[in-house]
C-alpha cells in the first residue's frame, strides 16, 4: 500500500472517529486492573461487555447478565433457558438486549433494584426456535437484529422477522448503523430492508473468517482470524500491510475496536491486545507479560472514562489507555522497587534493589517493545540508592560504595561502608563529594576517570541527602537530628565549619527534614511546608512562596525543578507539578498524578525528568512514565449508586438489590411504583452503595447521610457500607455521594423509606385508647356511681345490721338479764326449798323427836299414880321437868341444823363466826334465823325466848358487828 493511501486511511479513520477520547499511550504500558473469576464469582467465559447510561458495566457471562458497580459484582438475571449469555446492547431508555444460546430477549430494571428477563422466542414460529449461540445483538433505529449462525432475528412492533441462508453464517458486523454479514457461501452481505444483499465482488469473502469491520473514507478496513487485515473500496479488496502481520496472523484476530486519532486496537485469541495507528505501526502489545491475566481476547468496550474494558476467556481486565500514566515494565522488572532513574546515551537506566538495569530508550519510545527489555548490569545486586551523571560518566552509589556503569558492566570505583549520592563540590567540577552511610568521601576525576581520594575529617553523620550553595557550603539532612550546614578546608580533605539546625533554630519539627534546590536556591522540606533559611536572622521560616500554593499543614518530601523551570513536587501523599506563569506566581497540577499516592518507597521518593518532556517516577510498582502531550479528562461527570438495602432483622431481608432471583419479580412489591413502606420491627437496615466511577476504584471516599435521623452529612471514608438500628418511626432518605481519587464529587443518590410505628403507636391504636380512655372514663364515672350507690346501700344495709345488732344486744341482754333473773329466781326458789326442804327435814326431824320426847314424858306421866307416894311422883315430875330443859337447849338438835344450813348457805355460819369471833352460840342462830328472812315472832320460840329478848339480842348483834343505826342487819346478813 503506498504512502498517500496510509496517511488517507490515517485521516479518514481520525475523521470518522472523533469522539472516542482514548487514545493510547506509545510509551509504557497502560495501568491495568484485572478482575478473575474468583473476584467477580461466575463463569470464567466472558462474551460481551457494555454500559448503561448511568455507567453502570455489564458483562454477558456463561453464567448469565453480570453487573459491576465499582466496587461489588452480581449476576442479575439469566435467559429463560439457563443457557450462557454470547451478546449485548442497550437502547436509550437502558433496556438491555441479550442473546444467549438459544434463546434472545430483553431484560429491564425493575423499581426494587431487580432485573426482568423477557424471552423473545414465543414470537418465532416454532420451526424456527431450532438455533445455537446468538453472537451478536445490535440495536439499529426502531428494530433490534439478533444473529446467529443459522439466522437472523429481526425484532420490530413486537413481532419477529426471520432471515435464513442456504448457508449458515459466519460473523456479523455493525458498521455505521450498517449491518453486513458474512455468509458461508455467498460471501460478505448487507443486511437491508430486512433482505440481505450481496455487495460488489462478494464472493471473495468466502472463507475469510471476517472477525472486525472498520468503515473509513478511504474504504473499509477488514480484520480477518488468520489472514491479517484488508482494505475493501469499489469492489477491489486489498491486503492492509502493517509491521505487525505476522503478530496479528499468529496471534489469531478475535474482535476490534476503533480508537482516536486512527488506532486500532485488536483482540486476538493467542496474543492479548494489540495497538496499531493507521499505519499500521504497531503502538501497544498488551498481553499476559505486560498485564493481561489472559490472552485470548472475546470482545473490546471503551467506558465513559475512557477506559478500555476487554472481555476474556479467562476473567475481564480494564485498561486505562486513557491515562497520561504507564508503567516502564517487562517480565523481567514488573515487581521491582525503583530508587533512581536516569537517560544517558539514549538508555534507560534505573537503579533497584536487585542493582541497575537498562534498556535502549529510543527504541523503546518509538514502539519497538517487542525486542525491548531491561539487562542486568553485572557487577551490583544488592540496593543502588541513586544513580548520577558526572561529566561523561554514569555513576551508581550502592550498599558497597560507588560503582562506574561502562556498557553492561559496572566497576567499582571507591570501596565504602555505604554509599548514598554524589555532588559536584561548587566552582570544583573535577571534585565529587559522596555522601556515605557514615560521612562523606572524596573522588577526582583524573584522566577523565573518577578516582576515590580520602574520607572527609571532621563528620561521620549519615549523609543520604545533600546539596550544596552557591557560597560552597554543604547542606546535609539528616533524617531524624536535623540539617548540618558545613565547609571544607582549602585541601578539601576535612570539615572547617560546622553549623546545626533543629527545631530550635526555626523548624517545625527536627523529625523527616529534607534539603532541596530549587533554581539555584537551598529550599528544606518540613512536617509543616517548605522552609528556607533568613538571611539576617539565620533561622529557618516558611517560604512564601510555596506556603502560598502548599500550605503548611504538609510533609514536603521532594522538591525538583525541571528543564523548563517547572517545580515537581511530592506534598504528603499529592504528586504535583508547579508550572510558573509570570514571576512569582504558579499554576498547580496534581490531579494526573493521583495514582502514584501510596506507591512512593518512603524515604526514597524519586522523580526524573528529560528535555524531551518525559518524567519518570520511581514507586515501589516500577517505574512509570508521564508524557505531558498526553491528557486526560478529570471533571468527568459521574454516580453514586445504591447497589443493595436489606433489613438487619430478620437476616437478609432485602428490599433493593440487583442479585438475580433474590428479590421478587412476578408480584406487587416489583410494580412500577416501588415504595419501602417498613413496620416497625424492620427499623435496622444496611446500605450497600458504589460509585461507576472505575479509576482507581477503591480509593473512592463516600459521605452519607440520612435525612430524618442524622443532621448532617457524615466524614468522607473508604467504607461502601453502612448501618442504622433502631429507627424511630419517620420517612427517611438515605443520601450517599462519591468523591474519586480527582476530588470530583458524584450525583448523589437517595434510598426514599418509611419505617412505621410499632402497633401500639399507630393512628388506629391512639384511637383505640381514646376510645378505652373514653371506656375508662365511663367506668370510673359509673365505678363512682355504683361505688356511691353501693356505699349508700351499704350505709342503709350496715344501719339496719347495727340497728338488728342493737335490738339483737338487747334482746340478748334482756335474755341475758331474763336468764340471769330466773337463774336468780331459780337459784332463789331453789334456796327457798332447800330451806323449806331444811325447815321440813329439820321440823320433821324435830316433830320426830318431839314424838319421842312427848312419848318419854306420856310414859313418865303414865307412871304417876296416885298411889304412888308424893316423892316419886315428884321425882317422875322432876325427871319431866329435866327432860323439857335438856330438850330447850336443843345443842344436838342446832348442831345437825348447822351442818345443813351451811351446805345451803356457802358456809354462812363459819363466815360469819370468822368476821365476827364475839358472836355467842344464841347470836349465830338468830342471824342464822335472819338469814332464813325470819321474822321476830318466828325466831322468839325457836330460841326458847320472848319477842322482847329477840329484840334485845338483835341489838347486842348490831354492837358486836359495829353496824350503824341506819343499817339494816336484816339486809346485812341476807348481803353477807
Amino acid at each position: 500500500m503506498t504512502k498517500i493511501t496510509i496517511r488517507i486511511l490515517v485521516l479518514s479513520i481520525s475523521l470518522l472517529y472523533p469522539i472516542v477520547n482514548a487514545q493510547i499511550k506509545k510509551i509504557g504500558v497502560p495501568f491495568i486492573t484485572n478482575y478473575n473469576p474468583k473476584t467477580y464469582k461466575a463463569a470464567s467465559e466472558n462474551w460481551d461487555v457494555l454500559q448503561d447510561s448511568k455507567g453502570m458495566m455489564f458483562f454477558a457471562n456463561h453464567f448469565g447478565i453480570m453487573q459491576f458497580d465499582g466496587v461489588r459484582w452480581n449476576i442479575v438475571t439469566q435467559p429463560e433457558n439457563k443457557s450462557m449469555v454470547r451478546s449485548l446492547s442497550i437502547d436509550k431508555n437502558d433496556k438491555i438486549y441479550v442473546g444467549a444460546q438459544g434463546d434472545f430477549g430483553f431484560t429491564v430494571q425493575l423499581p426494587n433494584g431487580q432485573y426482568k428477563y423477557t424471552s423473545l422466542v414465543k414470537l418465532i414460529p416454532v420451526t424456527d426456535r431450532n438455533f445455537g449461540d446468538v453472537l451478536h445483538t445490535v440495536i439499529r433505529n426502531d428494530e433490534v437484529v439478533f444473529l446467529s449462525n443459522e439466522a437472523i432475528f429481526i425484532y420490530k412492533n413486537n413481532k419477529i422477522k426471520v432471515v435464513r441462508s442456504k448457508a449458515n453464517f459466519d460473523d456479523f458486523f455493525e458498521v455505521n448503523k450498517e449491518i453486513y454479514v458474512a455468509d458461508n457461501a455467498r460471501g460478505l452481505l448487507k443486511l437491508e430492508n430486512d433482505v440481505l444483499t450481496e455487495i460488489p465482488n462478494s464472493i471473495q469473502f468466502v472463507g475469510m473468517r471476517i472477525r472486525k469491520i472498520f468503515d473509513t473514507l478511504a474504504g473499509l478496513i477488514i480484520l480477518t482470524q488468520k489472514s491479517g487485515l484488508f482494505s475493501y473500496k469499489n469492489g477491489q479488496l486489498k491486503p492492509f500491510v502493517t509491521k505487525v502481520d505476522a503478530l496479528l496472523k499468529q496471534s489469531q484476530i478475535t474482535t476490534g475496536i476503533a480508537l482516536s486519532d486512527g488506532y486500532f486496537g485488536i483482540g486476538t485469541r493467542q496474543g492479548g491486545l494489540i495497538v496499531i495507528d493507521g499505519a499500521g505501526n504497531l503502538v501497544q502489545h498488551i498481553n499476559k507479560q505486560m498485564g493481561l491475566q489472559n490472552e485470548y481476547v472475546t470482545n473490546l468496550k471503551l467506558d465513559n472514562e475512557g477506559n478500555l474494558w476487554v472481555a476474556l476467556k479467562n476473567g475481564i481486565s480494564m485498561i486505562q489507555i486513557s491515562s497520561p500514566l504507564s508503567k516502564i515494565l517487562d517480565a523481567s522488572n514488573a515487581e521491582t522497587k525503583i530508587y533512581c532513574s536516569q537517560i544517558y546515551q539514549n538508555k534507560l537506566y534505573i537503579a533497584t534493589d536487585n542493582g541497575v538495569f537498562w534498556l535502549d530508550w529510543q527504541a523503546y519510545k518509538n514502539g519497538q517493545h517487542e525486542n525491548i527489555h531491561f539487562q542486568h548490569i553485572t557487577g551490583m545486586s544488592e540496593n543502588v540508592w541513586n544513580l548520577g551523571i558526572f561529566g561523561n560518566s554514569l555513576l551508581a552509589f550502592e550498599k558497597n560504595g560507588v560503582f562506574e556503569i561502562k556498557n553492561n558492566s559496572a566497576q567499582l570505583l571507591a570501596k565504602t561502608d555505604g554509599a548514598w549520592q554524589g555532588i559536584l563540590v561548587p566552582n570544583h567540577p573535577y571534585l565529587l563529594l559522596v555522601g556515605g552511610y557514615n560521612g562523606l568521601y572524596l573522588l577526582k576525576k583524573i584522566n577523565n576517570s573518577w578516582v576515590y581520594q580520602h574520607k572527609i575529617k571532621g563528620f561521620e553523620e549519615s549523609s543520604r541527602v545533600m546539596e550544596t550553595d552557591r557560597a560552597g557550603n554543604i547542606w546535609i539532612a539528616h533524617g531524624y537530628k536535623g540539617v548540618f550546614k558545613i565547609r571544607l578546608n582549602t585541601t578539601f580533605d576535612a570539615v572547617a565549619d560546622l553549623q546545626f539546625y533543629n527545631q530550635k533554630n526555626g523548624f517545625p519539627s527536627s523529625l523527616f527534614l529534607n534539603t532541596f534546590k530549587v533554581n539555584d536556591q537551598i529550599l528544606f522540606g518540613t512536617t509543616k511546608g517548605v522552609y528556607k533559611q533568613d538571611a539576617h536572622s539565620k533561622r529557618m521560616i516558611p517560604d512564601n512562596i510555596f506556603k502560598k500554593y502548599l500550605g503548611l499543614n504538609s510533609h514536603i518530601r521532594l522538591l525538583k525543578a525541571d528543564h523548563q523551570n517547572d517545580i515537581w513536587y511530592i506534598s504528603g501523599e499529592n504528586t504535583g507539578k508547579m508550572t510558573q506563569k509570570t514571576k512569582g506566581t504558579f499554576t498547580v497540577e496534581e490531579l494526573p498524578f493521583r495514582k502514584l499516592r501510596y506507591l512512593y518507597i518512603p524515604g526514597f521518593e524519586n522523580i526524573q525528568t528529560t528535555l524531551d518532556g518525559d518524567v519518570f517516577f520511581g514507586t515501589q510498582e516500577g517505574l512509570i512514565h508521564y508524557n505531558t502531550t498526553k491528557s486526560k479528562k478529570y471533571q468527568s461527570k459521574y454516580k453514586a449508586v445504591i447497589s443493595e438495602v436489606k433489613c438487619i432483622f430478620p437476616k437478609d431481608s432485602l428490599l433493593f438489590s440487583s442479585r438475580y432471583d433474590v428479590l421478587p419479580t412476578k408480584t406487587e412489591s416489583a410494580s412500577n411504583t416501588f415504595s419501602a413502606v417498613l413496620p416497625y420491627s424492620n427499623n435496622a437496615l444496611h446500605f450497600s452503595f458504589a460509585s461507576l466511577c472505575y479509576d482507581e476504584a477503591d480509593a473512592t471516599k463516600y459521605e452519607y447521610w440520612l435525612e430524618g435521623f442524622e443532621p448532617k452529612w457524615s466524614e468522607y471514608t473508604l467504607q461502601t457500607e453502612k448501618e442504622y438500628t433502631n429507627l424511630p418511626e419517620n420517612e427517611y432518605i438515605f443520601h450517599v455521594r462519591a468523591k474519586n481519587i480527582y476530588d470530583v464529587v458524584s450525583e448523589e443518590a437517595i434510598f426514599k423509606f418509611e419505617v412505621l410505628p410499632p402497633w401500639y403507636r399507630t393512628t388506629w391504636a391512639y384511637i383505640l385508647y381514646l376510645a378505652l380512655f373514653g371506656v375508662l372514663i365511663y367506668a370510673i364515672i359509673k365505678y363512682q356511681k355504683n361505688l356511691a350507690e353501693r356505699d349508700r346501700e351499704q350505709l342503709i344495709l350496715n344501719q339496719e345490721k347495727e340497728l338488728l345488732r342493737n335490738r339483737a344486744e338487747l334482746n340478748e341482754q334482756k335474755l341475758a338479764l331474763e336468764q340471769e333473773n330466773m337463774a336468780i329466781m331459780k337459784e332463789n326458789l331453789e334456796t327457798t326449798i332447800n330451806l323449806k326442804n331444811a325447815k321440813v327435814a329439820s321440823n320433821t326431824v324435830n316433830l320426830i323427836h318431839l314424838n319421842e320426847i312427848l312419848l318419854s314424858i306420856k310414859e313418865l306421866i303414865g307412871q304417876i299414880d296416885k298411889k304412888n307416894d308424893f316423892d316419886t311422883n315428884f321425882g317422875l315430875l322432876k325427871k319431866i321437868n329435866r327432860i323439857i330443859d335438856h330438850e330447850l337447849q336443843g345443842d344436838q338438835h342446832w348442831n345437825e341444823f348447822e351442818e345443813i344450813f351451811n351446805q345451803l348457805h356457802d358456809n354462812f355460819m363459819q363466815r360469819l363466826k370468822s368476821s365476827f369471833p364475839e358472836l355467842t352460840p344464841r347470836d349465830m342462830r338468830l342471824c342464822a334465823y335472819l338469814r332464813m328472812n325470819f321474822n321476830t315472832k318466828e325466831i322468839a320460840p325457836l330460841l326458847g325466848i320472848s319477842v322482847r329478848g329477840v329484840e334485845d339480842t338483835r341489838y347486842r348483834i348490831r354492837k358486836k358487828m359495829q353496824l350503824s343505826s341506819e343499817a339494816n342487819i336484816t339486809e346485812f346478813i341476807l348481803n353477807f
